[in-house]
């Protein structure tokens, strides 16, 4: 909020003095519940939400959870360090179990391949997807999620089903994202789902779904932060993987 304090409309300013000043009663409002109490709108604290950085209002009252709950019950960093080896454990024995084939094949035969996230954070995925792919030599366009924005409508437009959208989440079922999803959707777009829920809208509705492990043991008990260390994992595995598929389609081509 003060990065931007200056960039804020009047209405924004006031709904991020009212936030400041009355953290742990906005970790119970809901979105109407706000607006009222901010003297604005439910539309307006959804803009003010994703202006800051968050996919949407619930996003950014999550992270004003995990921040009470950090001071009053801080993990320790033993367990933390547990947490993310375990999660990474997990996500590598479920990716060596699965035949990714079929993926490779998409990111080979598609003709765009974009990528997108719901979230401040998941939008660095996809920024760290598209640089270590193109380490590689493939090329992937990092998509913003704001269905609002120039650059979203002109692909939302161009966008076919001989192409591939890769999606990174947390939950799988924010709205914003069924939003966005609706002309891929309806386009029959090749979706590929990367998300930390297995049964959600975005797994549902995906061509090719790798589920990331979250913990949700006794170490997290009101916390609210969580690692992200396991979708870095993914990252890394498809982009090796993939490597090593091609050298493997290259070796063994009939016409070499």
């Amino acid at each position: 909020m003060n990065e931007i304090y200056s960039n804020l409309s009047d209405g924004e300013k006031l709904i991020a003095k009212y936030i400041l000043d009355h953290k742990e009663k906005v970790i119970e409002l809901g979105i109407n519940e706000l607006a009222k109490q901010s003297l604005s709108s439910k539309s307006s604290v959804l803009r003010f939400a994703q202006k800051i950085g968050f996919s949407g209002y619930t996003e950014m009252k999550n992270f004003l959870k995990w921040e009470k709950q950090a001071v009053e019950n801080p993990i320790t960093k033993k367990d933390f360090g547990e947490l993310v080896i375990s999660t990474v454990q997990d996500t590598v024995h479920n990716l060596n179990n699965k035949d990714l084939s079929t993926l490779y094949d998409l990111i080979d035969t598609c003709e765009n391949i974009y990528i997108t996230g719901t979230g401040f954070m998941q939008q660095g995925l996809a920024n760290e997807m598209q640089r270590v792919f193109l380490g590689i030599g493939k090329n992937m366009q990092v998509l913003p999620l704001d269905i609002s924005t120039n650059v979203y409508q002109l692909v939302s437009e161009r966008i076919s089903e001989n192409d591939l959208l890769i999606v990174f989440s947390g939950s799988g079922n924010n709205p914003i994202l069924k939003e966005a999803l609706s002309i891929p959707i309806i386009k029959k777009v090749k979706i590929v789902g990367i998300c930390g829920s297995e049964y959600s809208f975005l797994m549902e509705h995906s061509t090719y779904r790798i589920n990331v492990p979250v913990r949700t043991d006794k170490m997290l008990i009101n916390h609210w932060f969580s690692s992200s260390s396991a979708f870095y994992t993914v990252i890394e595995i498809l982009a090796y993987n993939y490597l090593e598929h091609k050298n493997k389609t290259i070796l063994y081509d009939p016409s070499n």
